[in-house]
Order: C-alpha cells, then structure tokens, then sequence
C-alpha cells in the first residue's frame, strides 16, 4: 500500500468514527450576567403575576437572538445553549438539595428518575437531526429543545425543594 492511499484510508475511518451515533456533547456554554438577569426578572414577574414559572424557559435565549451578532444560525443556537446553562445549574443545585433531603430509597429512586429523564431528553431532542439531517436547522432546534426541556425539569425540581 502507498502511502497516500493508506493515508486516505485512515481518514475515511477517521471522518466515520467522528460521524457515527449520537450528536457528540456541545461544547461547555456559560451564560451572561444578563442572562441571569434577564431570567430572574422574568421569574419575579411571573411570581408577581401569578403565572407558571415555565413562560420564563427562553427568555433570555430570546432576548439575545435579537442581539444583531447573534442573528445566524450558530448564533441563535449559541444563545440556546447560554440559557441551557443557566437552568442546567438550577437542575444540578435542586437535585443535589432533594437527594441531601431524602432518605437512601427516596435518593435512589431520584437517582433513577433522573437517569431516565436524561436519556429521555436526549432521545426526544434528537428529532431535529432526524427531520432537518445535515442541515443547520438541525442544531438550533435541538439545542432549543435541550434548552427548552432543562428549564421545564429546573423548574419542576425547584417547586419540590419548596414543596414539602
């Protein structure tokens, strides 16, 4: 075999290795002080007006696909994915002070249910892929299902550590 030829062939294994399964894990995404901002506010409002906390899920994604460097594709799934991080944070606080709280059964079963709700939120938001394969709409809709689908289970976790 010559070189270039095995060269070659070590890339197109290369490029199916990198390509097969699942969409590989997004880069780490931090949210703004705005987002943050934006997020809380909403959530006052929303307490205030006696609203489901669930209208505030987006609405700092929102507020910074408005932003002008942000109106392409990759940007818009960039400010998905800023929010993702912010009610990805308030999921890990709440989980951990329910698990701190329950007894070892209760722990476990939590432990459990979350497991199965991780796999089922990344099954479900990859629908786009399968609808829009191999084009950029794929990823905004996916990353604002994750986004979307984080905030409501945030949410849902914060109303248990106040519930009881």
């Amino acid at each position: 075999m010559n070189l270039s030829f095995r060269f070659a062939v070590i890339v197109a294994i290369a490029a199916l290795f990198v390509n097969s399964g699942s969409r590989a894990a997004e880069p780490h995404h931090t949210y703004t002080s705005g987002d943050k901002a934006e997020i809380e506010a909403c959530l006052k409002t929303a307490q205030r007006k006696a609203q489901r906390a669930t209208v505030c899920v987006g609405v700092a994604a929102r507020a910074c696909e408005r932003l002008p460097e942000m109106s392409s594709s990759a940007g818009i799934k960039d400010c998905s994915l800023r929010e993702n991080a912010y009610w990805d944070e308030i999921l890990n606080d709440r989980y951990q002070q329910l698990i701190a709280n329950f007894s070892k059964k209760n722990a476990k079963k939590l432990r459990a249910m979350q497991r199965t709700w991780i796999a089922w939120r990344k099954e479900k938001c990859e629908l786009p892929y399968m609808l829009y394969e191999g084009g950029s709409m794929a990823g905004v809709l996916a990353a604002d299902c994750i986004m979307a689908t984080t905030g409501d289970r945030a949410l849902e976790l914060d109303a248990a550590v106040i519930a009881p």
